[in-house]
């Protein structure tokens, strides 16, 4: 049953995907200005707005605008396995490392890759029920690893998903702490984005 707070965050999604796959001459301010107040209004970081592209935004507010009205057998299908493939760990890794060249010297990229090859790195893709261990394909030991049998997780939409892991502030934004997000199931740290061109939950034990 869709909420009306679920409902008001649908149509503000709907028009927002509006203005930025408009033609008009409206400004790239007005577009970002758009897609920060949805992402807010999701309980997501708004900052980060300005750091995707149209395509990327149009993604992300594509797949919580439909959450709703996509029937769990609809989401259960598609690339979902790919997220236990070798390739898609070898993406994975590429992009966490081009992530910290940009930070510099410490970051959360740097905090993922670290976990990606201590092999504490976890992904999760609630749209299709799947959840995994990443592995670094460059390790030795697993030069031979084809794939791995993910974890089998509920089938849900990415709001219901992230309301249920993180926890919200007075403001209605999920809490972060150093700069992630923190899973309040089991206090590790967490990221939610776009990994290639899908959107995946990427958490990983807090350090000591």
């Amino acid at each position: 049953m869709v909420s009306a707070l679920d409902s008001t965050r649908l149509i503000s999604a709907q028009y927002a995907l509006k203005n930025l796959r408009s033609s008009d001459d409206s400004s790239q301010d007005t577009q970002n200005s758009s897609a920060a107040s949805i992402l807010s209004s999701y309980g997501l970081d708004s900052s980060s707005a300005s750091l995707l592209s149209n395509n990327a935004l149009s993604g992300l507010l594509d797949t919580l605008s439909s959450q709703s009205d996509t029937s769990d057998e609809t989401q259960a299908t598609g690339n979902g396995a790919a997220v236990t493939s070798a390739s898609f760990m070898s993406m994975l890794k590429q992009q966490l490392q081009d992530a910290a060249e940009a930070e510099g010297e410490s970051g959360k990229a740097h905090d993922m890759l670290a976990a990606l090859e201590a092999g504490t790195l976890t992904i999760s893709d609630p749209t299709q029920g799947v959840s995994v261990a990443a592995w670094d394909v460059d390790d030795p030991d697993e030069a031979d690893t084809e794939s791995k049998t993910g974890t089998d997780i509920d089938v849900s939409g990415w709001s219901d998903f992230l309301d249920a892991h993180l926890e919200r502030g007075s403001d209605g934004t999920f809490v972060k702490e150093n700069g992630s997000y923190v899973d309040q199931t089991n206090d590790s740290n967490a990221f939610f984005g776009l990994i290639g061109s899908d959107y995946y939950y990427l958490s990983w034990p807090q350090a000591t």
